[in-house]
């Protein structure tokens, strides 16, 4: 009789970042009672969605072998943007958003030249586009916010599906995109562009894949999430703060590598990358929740991403370890 292998609707990694976050919840909610509330599992949905846009870009680039430092001054830029804007000219803010977006994929197509025709590594030149559009942002508003008063722009940010109870805007518009994106990296022609680029450069440029220009796409399309995520929190704080999102990138990656998104890139899911962002944003409301000091978050954080790096360095050899033994055996 044979015997058919079970399977679980999950993987094991989406499995192990279940058990973190419900790990989290229990430890954060013993501390505090109110962390295990439907306010604040709302509050945690709606602060997610800017880690959350952000990190589907972050995703695709990463797998690609790139990387993004720049994605929370893009941010921060394109929410000045539309708030100075909508003071300054009064046109309507859907149009003033694509032209804060449009902006940002100028952003992402710079840094893309930089690593693809200059050969810059990505870490330098980003880093250096980080600087320039946060100082951008500083220059249109004069280093102060500006404030927004358009109550549709705003509702943009806090409206709810459902009333006051109901599930706001930004976490539906969020999950849908997380729903399109996680179809285009798994079932399509440009998802598996990215796999193969990611795994094996050369190889995938053998097999007639232009992987500067999949690249390219990557960086801009990293860089109008990031705008998004942007725009979303300026609607939500009804103003332009050119000082937003310092930690927006490194968030994001964290969350991304968490979901099992490999550094050295060719392996990532979004599902598991939406799970890896549920967890970082739990764990950054709940140091806020029991008081933690600013300093002592900057620390935790950074003892995050360093335990998500680690278990990227342990999955990286397990995977080299299995095709080894695999080539093995085939011989």
């Amino acid at each position: 009789m044979d015997k058919k292998k079970i399977r679980l609707p999950l993987s094991g990694n989406q499995l192990v970042l279940i058990l973190a976050l419900i790990g989290v919840t229990v430890v954060f909610s013993l501390l505090n009672p109110n962390y295990f509330t439907y306010t604040n599992l709302i509050n945690v949905l709606v602060s997610s969605t800017n880690i959350g846009l952000t990190a589907i870009g972050i995703t695709f680039l990463i797998m690609t072998g790139g990387n993004d430092l720049s994605a929370g001054s893009v941010a921060a830029f394109a929410g000045v943007f539309v708030a100075w804007s909508l003071k300054s000219t009064g046109l309507p803010w859907p149009l003033l958003c694509l032209a804060a977006i449009a902006l940002s994929a100028l952003a992402g197509l710079l840094n893309a030249l930089m690593v693809t025709k200059l050969n810059i590594v990505p870490f330098i030149a980003t880093l250096a586009s980080q600087s320039v559009w946060r100082g951008f942002a500083y220059l249109l508003c004069d280093g102060k916010p500006v404030s927004v008063a358009d109550k549709s722009f705003m509702e943009f940010g806090k409206g709810r599906l459902g009333g006051d109870n109901g599930i706001p805007y930004p976490v539906i518009m969020t999950i849908i995109l997380f729903v399109i994106f996680g179809y285009i990296l798994a079932k399509t022609k440009f998802g598996r562009s990215i796999f193969a680029i990611g795994g094996n450069a050369e190889a995938a440029r053998l097999a007639g894949i232009n992987a500067n220009r999949v690249k390219t796409l990557c960086y801009i399309m990293t860089s109008m999430f990031a705008a998004l995520a942007g725009i979303i929190l300026a609607a939500r704080m009804n103003s332009g703060q050119p000082a937003a999102n310092p930690n927006l990138h490194f968030d994001a990656i964290t969350a991304a590598n968490l979901g099992g998104v490999s550094m050295v890139g060719g392996v990532g899911s979004i599902p598991s990358v939406a799970l890896g962002v549920l967890l970082v944003q739990a764990f950054n409301s709940g140091l806020n929740m029991v008081g933690v000091s600013s300093y002592w978050q900057y620390v935790a954080r950074g003892m995050l991403l360093f335990a998500s790096l680690a278990i990227d360095f342990y999955r990286q050899r397990s995977r080299t370890k299995k095709l080894l033994a695999d080539s093995m055996k085939a011989l």
